[in-house]
């Protein structure tokens, strides 16, 4: 890729840690080099990432090597990504997930990249590559990358069955413009992963470059005063947050931050979220809220309501059964919002957010539509 050093420093710190209940998705280190090797010296994985004849890794020496070339694409392009999916139980590198620009046979890189994982055969059937792909992915449409490649051999049924949980457009069978031969092919955007629209409305992915509207609306005190340290955030706070927002909205297929937009016009007017609901400490619950925020411009023309109805139609269709809404106690305007959409006020709660808060539930099935 060639970019600046200007540009690779924009781009720098798009794909931070994810730590889900299971794993947690971080770089590569030398010290992962035995797991590495535990993995790439097995047939059965390496039969499916190269073409024949196949090579086995065959020492630490080669997986340090591997850990190397990984951190130097890094280096080299921010855009993309080789991450570690670290199994909590073990605390045991089980296999790979990757963002990486794909350089075709005829023609070298001409801006495509690639979605692709691989795992230990111990691994499989536990949901770590659907989810880890989803997070990834995610995070470089965050990133601002508009498309990913997902290729595989047309046997390998495993890997097609991931890309069409991600919901990835199946190309087919066609000629690998990348590798050579035939490969199974799909495409997948972020509207694929995330994208609603209503009546008015579009609820989109943010990306990077919404950062000057997300600075701008958090910094206004007005706002800032129901949203996270209560106080208006810096720059550098709104784009550390912009980052992790694929890790904050959770595991769930249906969970995302959008980007509230009115149709027509792809500047957002806010934010609305379905996602996990942090549970205080010592609490055993897991739950999901939804939860807005809008300009003050925005507020008074029922773009809230419209958007919070279709995330809980969303988390309906998804198989979310309740989800609940948490205010701060003095936040009429919120808890309006709530009392529109048909949620059961539960009165003060601190259950949720290590803090008393004004919660909402809402059964998805009993929406009012």
């Amino acid at each position: 890729m060639s970019t600046t050093e200007e540009s690779r420093d924009e781009l720098r710190g798009w794909y931070p840690d994810v730590t889900t209940e299971r794993f947690t998705l971080r770089p590569y280190r030398h010290e992962d080099a035995a797991d590495v090797l535990a993995i790439h010296s097995l047939l059965e994985v390496v039969r499916w990432l190269d073409n024949p004849p196949f090579h086995l890794m065959p020492d630490e020496a080669a997986a340090v090597a591997r850990v190397d070339e990984y951190l130097r694409i890094e280096a080299d392009d921010p855009l993309c990504a080789f991450r570690a999916i670290v199994a909590h139980d073990t605390g045991r590198v089980v296999g790979t997930v990757l963002v990486s620009h794909c350089d075709r046979i005829d023609g070298g890189f001409v801006g495509e990249y690639q979605l692709g994982w691989h795992l230990h055969p111990d691994a499989h059937g536990h949901g770590y590559a659907s989810t880890a792909a989803r997070i990834l992915a995610h995070q470089a449409f965050t990133a601002g990358l508009d498309e990913l490649v997902i290729g595989m051999y047309p046997e390998n049924v495993a890997s097609a069955a991931v890309a069409r949980r991600l919901g990835a457009f199946d190309r087919g069978v066609l000629p690998d413009p990348w590798y050579g031969g035939d490969s199974q092919l799909f495409a997948l955007r972020s509207e694929h992963l995330a994208h609603v629209e209503t009546e008015r409305l579009v609820l989109r992915r943010f990306t990077r470059h919404d950062l000057d509207v997300l600075a701008e609306l958090f910094a206004l005190p007005e706002v800032a005063r129901w949203s996270g340290p209560r106080r208006p955030r810096t720059r550098e706070e709104v784009r550390i947050g912009l980052a992790n927002q694929p890790g904050r909205a959770g595991t769930h297929p249906a969970a995302a931050i959008f980007a509230v937009c009115v149709k027509g016009d792809d500047r957002p007017i806010g934010q609305v979220m379905l996602g996990p609901l942090p549970a205080s400490s010592g609490v055993d619950r897991h739950d999901h809220e939804i939860g807005w925020h809008f300009f003050p411009r925005a507020q008074g023309h029922g773009y809230a309501t419209e958007a919070a109805r279709a995330l809980v139609e969303r988390a309906a269709a998804g198989g979310i059964t309740e989800v609940y809404a948490v205010t701060d106690p003095a936040n009429a305007p919120s808890q309006a919002v709530c009392g529109r959409l048909g949620m059961t006020d539960l009165g003060p709660r601190d259950d949720w957010y290590d803090t008393t808060v004004r919660a909402f539930r809402l059964a998805t099935e009993a929406a009012p539509r």
